[in-house]
């Protein structure tokens, strides 16, 4: 007896296929620009070590030119003493002075008598004016003598008034 031969079964639905695993943040590989955007980090985490590096340095300089400076400001302020100190004696001679300067009283009463020399002056100019005149008047009247005398040759004596 013979077994008739069996046919296949239908072939059993495969169970679907697993889908393909999502890989994690951390696993998926690094693209383009993922490696920009790295680069640029780097680059400003390496301006920003430099600057700091650059700030230390200049920190450091100006930390050892305080003791220099220092010495120098001490000197400036004992020179601007001194010059201080100047200044104010020849203020105080200065002040002494003016005190013995006369006061617009002196000045006024100097400038009245100065006025009355002047006007004094002005008068006696005047006189001396008129006395000059006088004196030529007696001076001809003298040479008038003189000729009249040199003329005559006598002795007459006449009385003028003047």
């Amino acid at each position: 007896m013979s077994v008739p031969p069996r046919e296949p079964d239908p072939p059993e639905p495969r169970p679907p296929a697993p889908p393909d695993p999502v890989p994690a943040p951390d696993d998926a590989p690094a693209r383009v620009g993922d490696l920009r955007t790295l680069r640029r980090w780097l680059l400003v985490a390496g301006v920003w070590a430099v600057a700091a590096t650059a700030i230390a340095v200049i920190a450091l300089i100006a930390a050892n030119d305080d003791s220099e400076s220092r010495a120098a400001n001490e000197q400036a302020a004992g020179d601007l003493a001194r010059v201080q100190r100047d200044l104010n004696k020849r203020m105080d001679d200065l002040e002494g002075r003016l005190d013995e300067l006369p006061s617009s009283d002196d000045l006024t009463k100097l400038d009245d008598r100065l006025q009355k020399v002047e006007d004094d002056a002005s008068a006696t100019s005047d006189s001396i004016e008129r006395l000059s005149g006088r004196v030529e008047e007696v001076e001809t009247q003298l040479e008038e003598l003189e000729q009249a005398v040199a003329a005559g040759g006598g002795t007459d004596t006449t009385e003028t008034t003047p």
